[in-house]
């Protein structure tokens, strides 16, 4: 392509006299700066730029028809504003000439550069000029060192690259945070911003979702409960918080099936700081590719963890064994979806629901390719269940230590009087959100009153506020009524003894259960059942 830069383009010769040799220019000025120079506004040096070629352009006796401004936009990409709407005009016939400081303020991909400057400008034409690089396509013998400045940019803007990846990966193996926002439920320290602290605001949601997933909801009925009751969404919450932050589209962006998953795969809630999960293909690109978890920078203890490393584990662990789902039945969770398979051919046991309305699992294979490939394998969701308890009380009942269990059942006491302390942080927020929406309504009228925003504005910011207030006082109920159940519970040495028999005695099955203690559970014909435990079985 730098090649091409020296061939002599037969359509510019033939406009000399008619475009390029004209004097009645009407000018498109072009200022850009990189976002690394670290300024905000119109920096210094995009003033020092439109100020240079806005004398160049009146002492020629040239006409300015717009100054474009793309302030903290790199070179290597062109889909810039500024640069966007002047493409616009030229297409619009509004420019003849377009006009920049040097060749790099145009762009450093010398492809790109080559293409604007031997196609897309002579197309429409547009003359170009580079004041300092004394570039004119106007006078074709002048432009001999075009190409090499192009390739000489576009080296820089690749060196930049390796330095600033190398500077972030020093960053990343010390466990600083280098993102521009912090993840939901934490803020940047404002005394160091490469360190995380909790945002006590939000934290309380981030606890809520793991417990919820670990209760049994999944990713998409945590995304409808949190909607319902009106919690503001990651890219809600940033938008609201970060004036720099560009929630897109979407005006009220709301929780969803990725954005709820997203939250409960990130380590750093655990306190553990996880970086280069993906990179870029190359430094012209925006392409970004996933990167295995062996190749990510973990460095643990950087910051204080909203989530214990035990619920953390739980919600992995249940996060493998993925719902499959079923037709005829209801879309809530499946107890051994992800769990039992067919003894006989290996195939996953799906769920269906029989006339009487009881649900119960057969063979996948069956159901998708017939007789040919495997029998029903049918049985009862309440009679599988059944069979597991009574082989895993049977288990527990002849092996289990009852001291340690005792020991183990304290802990969970404990860790309850922990969930009350949390129950009592999350109420003190929402309590304190609530008062701040108050606030924010009656500013809000007060705005609509003075003109300062419309009636529709008013009524869609209104709606915004005024669901999160109901979401808000629904969970303040809720998060009241937990506390009184909690006050109302037994001693705590009764809870101990009880937590003890209610393992030994265990009635009922649910999915972090099986999880912890089971592999997975074979059908076999005629409702018979092999178990395979995550330990070893004694009994067998």
């Amino acid at each position: 392509m730098a090649g091409s830069y020296l061939k002599e383009d037969k359509s510019m010769s033939q406009l000399g006299s008619d475009n390029y040799q004209r004097e009645n220019y009407h000018v498109g000025i072009y200022c850009r700066l990189s976002h690394e120079d670290g300024e905000t506004g119109e920096s210094n040096s995009i003033g020092n730029q439109k100020a240079m070629l806005t004398k160049y352009v009146m002492d020629k006796g040239w006409s300015i028809a717009d100054i474009y401004i793309d302030d903290g936009y790199t070179g290597v990409s062109f889909e810039r504003p500024g640069f966007m709407r002047l493409l616009q005009d030229i297409k619009a016939k509004k420019i003849s000439m377009v006009i920049t400081k040097d060749m790099s303020r145009l762009g450093r991909d010398y492809i790109q550069v080559g293409h604007y400057i031997e196609k897309f400008f002579p197309e429409n034409r547009v003359r170009f000029i580079a004041v300092n690089d004394n570039i004119d396509t106007g006078n074709l013998e002048g432009n001999d060192m075009t190409p090499f400045k192009a390739v000489i940019n576009d080296m820089y803007c690749k060196d930049i690259s390796k330095k600033v990846r190398s500077v972030f990966n020093h960053k990343r193996h010390e466990g600083k945070f280098i993102g521009a926002f912090a993840p939901y439920g934490y803020e940047k320290d404002p005394k160091d911003n490469s360190h995380l602290i909790i945002d006590k605001e939000i934290a309380p949601t981030v606890r809520r979702m793991f417990q919820l997933y670990i209760s049994g909801y999944g990713f998409t009925a945590i995304a409808k409960k949190l909607n319902e009751e009106g919690i503001p969404s990651p890219a809600y919450y940033k938008n609201r918080k970060y004036e720099t932050f560009n929630v897109g589209k979407a005006r009220v962006p709301k929780w969803s099936h990725s954005s709820v998953k997203a939250i409960l795969k990130n380590p750093v809630y655990t306190g553990v700081m996880a970086q280069n999960k993906s990179r870029k293909i190359n430094y012209k690109s925006r392409k970004t590719e996933n990167l295995q978890e062996k190749d990510w920078i973990v460095v643990e203890g950087t910051h204080e963890a909203i989530i214990s490393p035990e619920d953390f584990k739980k919600v992995k662990t249940l996060m493998k064994h993925k719902n499959n789902d079923f037709s005829g039945a209801k879309k809530a969770v499946k107890l051994f979806s992800g769990f039992a398979f067919c003894g006989d051919c290996g195939e996953y046991m799906t769920y269906t629901k029989a006339p009487s309305g009881n649900y119960f699992l057969i063979c996948s294979g069956y159901k998708r390719f017939g007789k040919s490939h495997c029998t029903r394998h049918s049985i009862l969701e309440e009679k599988l269940e059944e069979m597991i308890l009574k082989d895993f009380r049977k288990l527990v009942r002849k092996f289990a230590d009852r001291e340690r269990l005792k020991k183990k059942a304290e802990q969970v006491v404990n860790k309850r009087k922990t969930s009350k302390n949390m129950y009592e942080d999350e109420l003190t927020s929402v309590d304190k959100r609530l008062g701040d929406i108050q606030v924010m309504l009656k500013s809000l009228y007060e705005d609509k009153v003075k003109g300062v925003i419309d009636e529709e504005q008013f009524l869609e910011f209104y709606n915004a506020f005024n669901k999160e207030k109901v979401g808000l006082n629904n969970r303040y109920d809720e998060l009241k009524k937990f506390l009184n159940i909690t006050e109302k519970q037994e001693d705590k040495q009764k809870k101990v003894e009880q937590l003890v028999d209610d393992t030994l005695n265990l009635k009922k099955l649910n999915r972090l259960i099986l999880a912890e203690m089971i592999e997975k559970v074979e059908v076999l014909e005629f409702e018979d059942i092999k178990i395979n435990y995550k330990i070893k079985n004694p009994c067998q």
